[in-house]
């Protein structure tokens, strides 16, 4: 769906998933497991793309809103998107022909899931819906007596519309703005004839408007085939032939790619899966999660943070890269023997006899582990901002993807990215994905993360604790926390607390900074690993 989190706008995507090593999953429908299955999961989530695509590109649904005041919400919503998908598919025929397969296939789809129109009891419902059906091309009449007339009503309103679009398409901006919105009061108006629309339909595939179990979970419908095929009826709305597309040699390459690409995936994160219900076994925790991805969630809190990100990698690297201090070696450089030798020999007047020592890396391993507890909800935005700009820096400083993971927890060990995952798209998602529930089980994420991380060869292991500082979740749980803290101290592995707007955790760990706000990382917990850096 096209969505706004008040900062702009955001798509979002069901992507597709593999249900029990069973079935294929997109949008509510469910398909089988097999080449046939993938085909149709992956076309149905390539329309949604180029669906809310084509309305980012085109559609301007504020310009609608001087029309719709003093008129019925759900009504007026439905008559905008019908005319703006209208709209868009009016663009798509002229300029982006690539997408109309996926597109028309889709309404196919979402035709194929809905037992019959004439079922729906609602007549603005059952109106509206069968609109929706006739635009995608996809509306085959039943031949019931009773509905015959609503039905050729229906048609008609869908001819005059679609005409007003294309024309509309036509003329300039200002112009344009105002015949669309004449055809949405066309819309609308036939809409209202029946009654208030309390629902409003739409396809899984497009935009979301709120409860509509109109389409379920699997194929409910029937396609005889033939000229008259619904497949063939969505195929010639988009201006295609009924031989256009279902065996595009490049789609089913793509499709083919895709899938595998999808199933090697799932064996990694099953055996990520595995490995930390192993190391859960002994705590309380109560399973192991990834957390719900959302990409533009993080990329908004990165592009506000980039100045105190930048800050605070470039003090630490002033701690990682320092040079080993030599004894007889002056201002980082010593001098080339064999050069000295020439100069001497030839009585040469030469100066550049020395050679420049390099920088000597710290070998570090991080893992970072970070408070989503319901205790923290009033400051999740700061935490994930913390989060946000952690990550950075140990992506910048670690270097070695493998060098460094980041977890969550409540009462669960959420893995947001594993030691053996890149630092890419998917793990950025789930910092922006985090979410705060339930209760505080620091110090079982504690054990977790340090066995996780006392697998990596590295000089220097830190492992960097997130937190309010109240821990929850059973009787004993400070006394516990205080326990893991000690028996980790006695390993090679360095701690350090970073607590959220809360000094709760100086009580628990030696080395800590408090902050309020991302923004005081440059000061505080640059401060804090410059204090780890001298135990090292």
């Amino acid at each position: 769906m096209l969505a706004g989190d008040g900062r702009g706008v955001v798509v979002k995507l069901p992507a597709p998933k593999i249900i029990d090593e069973k079935f294929y999953r997109v949008q509510g429908l469910y398909t089988d497991q097999d080449q046939s299955g993938w085909n149709s999961t992956w076309r149905a989530f390539r329309a949604s793309l180029f669906h809310l695509s084509l309305h980012a590109a085109y559609s301007d649904f504020r310009a609608y809103s001087p029309w719709a005041k003093s008129k019925e919400v759900p009504a007026a919503t439905f008559a905008v998107a019908f005319i703006e998908d209208v709209n868009i598919l009016t663009e798509a025929k002229a300029k982006w022909e690539g997408v109309l397969p996926d597109l028309a296939y889709a309404n196919y789809l979402a035709a194929m899931r809905l037992t019959g129109a004439d079922e729906i009891d609602n007549p603005p419902l059952r109106f509206a819906t069968k609109l929706l059906l006739s635009g995608a091309g996809v509306f085959r009449p039943s031949g019931n007596r009773l509905t015959r007339e609503e039905d050729q009503e229906v048609q008609a309103l869908d001819e005059e519309v679609r005409i007003k679009v294309e024309e509309a398409a036509k003329l300039p901006a200002a112009e344009r703005k105002a015949a669309l919105a004449k055809a949405a009061d066309r819309v609308y108006a036939g809409v209202t004839d029946q009654g208030y629309l309390s629902d409003i339909p739409y396809f899984p595939h497009t935009d979301s408007h709120g409860p509509c179990d109109l389409f379920e979970g699997k194929l409910v419908g029937t396609d005889t085939g033939g000229a008259g095929s619904l497949l063939n009826g969505a195929l010639a709305r988009v201006g295609l032939r009924s031989d256009k597309g279902a065996g595009d040699p490049t789609f089913l390459s793509e499709a083919r790619e895709i899938l595998a690409n999808t199933e090697a995936t799932n064996v990694k994160l099953q055996k990520v899966r595995n490995y930390y219900e192993g190391l859960i076994a002994p705590t309380r925790l109560d399973g192991v999660e990834f957390p719900q991805g959302d990409y533009a969630g993080f990329m908004r809190v990165r592009s506000e943070l980039a100045g105190p990100i930048k800050n605070v990698r470039d003090q630490l690297m002033m701690v990682k890269n320092v040079l080993d201090d030599v004894a007889g070696h002056d201002a980082g450089a010593q001098l080339d023997t064999q050069a000295v030798m020439q100069v001497m020999a030839t009585e040469s007047a030469r100066t550049d006899v020395f050679e420049q020592l390099q920088p000597t890396y710290k070998d570090e391993a991080w893992a970072i582990l970070i408070d989503a507890s319901k205790s923290t909800s009033k400051i999740a935005y700061e935490t994930k901002g913390i989060a946000t700009c952690l990550a950075e820096i140990a992506a910048k400083l670690v270097g070695q993807r493998s060098q460094w993971g980041m977890f969550a927890f409540n009462n669960t060990i959420q893995v947001i990215k594993d030691f053996s995952e890149n630092y890419g798209m998917v793990a950025k998602a789930r910092i922006g994905g985090l979410t705060q529930s339930s209760t505080t089980l620091l110090p079982d994420a504690l054990q977790v993360v340090f066995k996780a991380l006392n697998t990596r060869e590295a000089a220097v292991r830190i492992l960097v604790v997130v937190s309010d500082g109240y821990p929850s979740g059973y009787n004993e749980v400070g006394q516990k926390l205080i326990q893991v803290i000690k028996d980790i101290s006695k390993s090679s592995i360095y701690l350090m607390g970073v607590g959220v707007d809360s000094g709760a955790i100086k009580q628990y760990f030696p080395v800590n900074c408090v902050l309020s706000s991302p923004y005081e990382m440059m000061k505080t917990f640059a401060k804090s690993y410059f204090e780890l850096a001298y135990m090292f």
